[in-house]
């Protein structure tokens, strides 16, 4: 009978064993199941970010493979895709072809009164005004502010130079009216007023300092005193609330390039001349005049909702709100970007 009992205990015991095996075994398939499911989260995924010849930091983290070293093995690939100024980016958020931009901050501005679905997550370039200007060729009669009346002024639409030249137009007590306001492209600013189409135009760095090298042009007045701005970085609300996580690293490989670069100033500007054509002293003006950091402290909120206020009390935009509702440093707190 002894035996008879050792033998069922045995069984027992076996069959504890395997079902104990069958369990573990499972957990193990689970687990592995997960952990191939967590690779493949992201994967295939494209994110469009929009930029600007004048911007250093999403090209400079292209140039030296930080994009690809933070999202490769996620089966993520970031897409830099360069404009001329930020209106044609506001527009391709418009329709849907865009993740993440960086822009001037009356674009910005006029995206979120228009309803397009956009936050503002970070700054990418802060100024005293330094880095933007009112230039004129030098046989315009253009010698000071008052001297642009009756005169053939280029400017970009819904970019920070229209929002300065009207800035310096009240300046003098003078109107819209008072002068020839063309829209161009920044580019073309140039290249009209070496042809003779216009008398002056404001333009920002580095295309400032490329057009004060023509030989042709002389600066009248900068906007220091007139312009405190941060230029901002945007990103889809869709995007933003899909991928937190990813909205965080982007931010991280960002703040990268702004430290790389401050350490290789000399080479950034080598690699940014090479990528863009645009002279190397242009883009030594630029890190002259301009700060680079990411960080969104009150300062740079308050500008930004000093610049709502002037677009709304002069009618560029016809609806007033609180601009702070539409800005969250969250993704630059979890980055450790803050000051």
């Amino acid at each position: 009978m002894r035996n008879k009992y050792a033998a069922v205990r045995f069984v027992f015991q076996l069959l504890t064993l395997l079902v104990g095996v069958v369990v573990l075994s499972g957990y193990a398939l689970i687990n592995t199941k997960m952990a191939e499911g967590a690779e493949k989260k992201y994967e295939g995924l494209k994110i469009r970010w929009a930029t600007q010849p004048s911007q250093t930091q999403a090209a400079i983290a292209e140039e030296l493979g930080y994009f690809k070293e933070e999202f490769e093995a996620d089966g993520v690939t970031v897409e830099l895709r360069t404009f001329a100024s930020g209106p044609p980016i506001i527009e391709a958020f418009a329709a849907g072809e865009l993740d993440f931009g960086q822009v001037g901050n009356q674009p910005a501005i006029q995206a979120v009164a228009n309803g397009i679905g956009i936050g503002i997550i970070g700054a990418y370039m802060s100024s005293d005004g330094s880095h933007l200007g009112l230039v004129a060729r030098n046989d315009s009669g253009i010698k000071s502010l008052s001297d642009i009346r009756g005169k053939k002024i280029g400017y970009t639409v819904g970019s920070e130079s229209h929002q300065i030249l009207l800035k310096f137009i009240r300046s003098v007590n003078l109107t819209e009216d008072d002068a020839q306001l063309i829209n161009l492209q920044i580019g073309d600013i140039n290249t009209s007023l070496v042809s003779g189409a216009i008398d002056g135009g404001v333009a920002w760095e580095p295309y400032l300092t490329g057009i004060l090298n023509n030989g042709t042009t002389h600066l009248v007045t900068n906007a220091v005193g007139f312009n405190s701005s941060s230029s901002v970085i945007i990103g889809k609300k869709a995007f933003l609330e899909q991928y937190p996580e990813l909205t965080t690293r982007l931010l991280k490989v960002l703040d990268r390039s702004v430290k790389w670069s401050d350490k290789n100033r000399t080479e950034s500007i080598q690699r940014l001349s090479k990528r863009t054509g645009v002279a190397e002293s242009a883009y030594e003006a630029s890190f002259k005049s301009l700060n680079f950091e990411l960080y969104l402290d009150k300062n740079r909120v308050d500008a930004l909702a000093d610049t709502e206020k002037f677009l709304f009390d002069r009618g560029t935009i016809r609806k007033d709100f609180d601009l702070r509702e539409f800005i969250d440093t969250s993704y630059l707190e979890k980055a450790g970007i803050v000051r």
